[in-house]
């Protein structure tokens, strides 16, 4: 059977943060896959819960080979929207393309302003674009999955709290 990179990375993602922040600081919890037999059909908002100094992360973890996810490979995408606009509560996309050794983070007010703008998925090119706000977070590339700094992706946010 062959390994799901998608399943591995959520598990390095989880490992990670725990990691990262460690109770008291931080915690994370994996929604439960609902089990209906068909694919992409969860109604979870997210993969995960994830806290980290009183801010609260709803993070959709996706891996993808090549330069671009396309939004129909995100069926969470709508469902995050739901959860936009609560303090402190940061609904997102965290994405490693794979073949480029690049993890970014999209805030889903960011991803709603690339669909909006009409972009059919959401790719490496935007990382220039003044437009968007995507975060690079720094990592480096251990055996076959990413070592993320996910302290970076906090700070962002506790000094955009602070503005």
């Amino acid at each position: 059977m062959a390994e799901d990179s998608g399943k591995l990375w959520e598990s390095e993602f989880r490992k990670a943060w725990t990691v990262s922040f460690p109770k008291p600081i931080g915690w994370v919890y994996r929604l439960p896959d609902q089990m209906s037999g068909y694919r992409d059909t969860s109604g979870n908002p997210s993969d995960f819960f994830a806290h980290a100094y009183g801010l609260l992360f709803l993070v959709e973890c996706k891996t993808h080979k090549g330069a671009s996810i396309p939004f129909s490979a995100i069926p969470q995408y709508p469902r995050l929207l739901e959860h936009k606009g609560y303090n402190d509560i940061i609904p997102g996309i965290l994405i490693w393309f794979s073949e480029k050794d690049i993890v970014i983070w999209v805030d889903i007010n960011e991803a709603e302003k690339m669909y909006n703008n009409g972009e059919k998925s959401i790719g490496l090119r935007m990382l220039n674009d003044d437009q968007y706000k995507i975060l690079i977070l720094p990592s480096e590339i251990k055996r076959k999955y990413p070592k993320v700094d996910y302290n970076y992706l906090i700070n962002y946010y506790k000094e955009a709290n602070n503005e």
